[in-house]
């Protein structure tokens, strides 16, 4: 289940998105840049992540509730929360995942911080039972099958049976709501020689500069003109490593003006984004959009 730390072998994921620029389906703990299929075998449960299957874990218990879904629920610790995830929301988890028989298959790290994932990424029976939690709920949940991983022959090291999970929900955070002036800035804007146009929306009290070689600790949604958000760090961490040397070329001169604690909005041109759509051409599948896009950044800290 992306950036903080993860699962070997994560399979709460569901198919991969454009949005938030994510990219596989089964993702290992800090995953290298390709990762061999892992395995379902007992050797597993000698990772980090690994945890003692409850003595219910084939069946749960008489007392347990049963969805309407065929999802079956025991509650195990009831949390302070007042906010229940959406279906764009993010939520960071701790979590362990087992077959019927006592095998894992995926969960958290036990001493790590819990893992941050995008509701709408998680299989049905796990992303419907967390919208009905607040932060601080913890459930032991037998999902059936058909609202796991089934027969869906994507999922080649995912178990196909009914599994058993515990999952704590630890944090709900909603996304970034749409700004209303994505396809034309403000009389407030201003625009550069390149065609860049951006907005301070927050001052920040830093002095220092990024450089164009260096690196800084970044929050940024990106979006498309007509309101498709398709990149956003939130769905990472709270804050994300940047090196200015890899950002589209309009956001990169737009940090090199910036301070800490500045937040703006940048308008880009293709040209300074991920390039024109020509005529006749045909987007590339799950790429990231040509044309106009959106960006709103806040520099948190420079990295030495």
């Amino acid at each position: 289940m992306p950036a903080l730390p993860r699962v070997s072998g994560s399979l709460l994921v569901a198919l991969s998105l454009a949005a938030c620029g994510r990219t596989g389906a089964v993702r290992p703990s800090n995953p290298p840049a390709t990762a061999a299929p892992v395995e379902l075998t007992p050797s597993m449960n000698g990772a980090p992540w690994a945890t003692p299957a409850p003595a219910d874990v084939s069946r749960p218990p008489a007392d347990a509730e049963r969805d309407a879904s065929g999802v079956v629920r025991k509650i195990l610790a009831r949390g302070k929360g007042t906010v229940h995830p959406g279906p764009t929301t993010y939520v960071d988890l701790r979590y362990a995942g087992w077959e019927r028989n006592g095998n894992q298959f995926e969960g958290t790290p036990t001493d790590a911080e819990p893992g941050r994932y995008e509701l709408r990424e998680l299989v049905p029976g796990i992303a419907k039972e967390l919208m009905l939690m607040v932060a601080g709920d913890r459930r032991r949940l037998w999902v059936p099958s058909a609202l796991a991983y089934g027969e869906r022959v994507s999922y080649t090291n995912a178990p196909k049976g009914d599994v058993t999970y515990d999952v704590e929900l630890v944090r709900v955070t909603p996304p970034p709501p749409v700004p209303a002036d994505l396809q034309v800035a403000p009389k407030g804007a201003k625009t550069t020689k390149s065609g860049l146009v951006y907005l301070v929306l927050e001052k920040g009290t830093g002095k220092a500069h990024p450089t164009e070689h260096g690196h800084a600790r970044v929050v940024y949604t990106a979006w498309t003109p007509d309101g498709h958000m398709f990149e956003c760090s939130l769905a990472t961490a709270d804050v994300v490593p940047v090196a200015l040397q890899r950002l589209p070329a309009g956001w990169r001169q737009a940090m090199l003006h910036m301070v800490e604690g500045d937040k703006w909005r940048l308008w880009l041109p293709g040209n300074l984004a991920f390039g024109e759509l020509r005529p006749g051409q045909e987007p590339v599948p799950f790429g990231p959009p040509l044309g106009p896009v959106v960006f709103d950044v806040e520099l948190v800290a420079i990295l030495p």
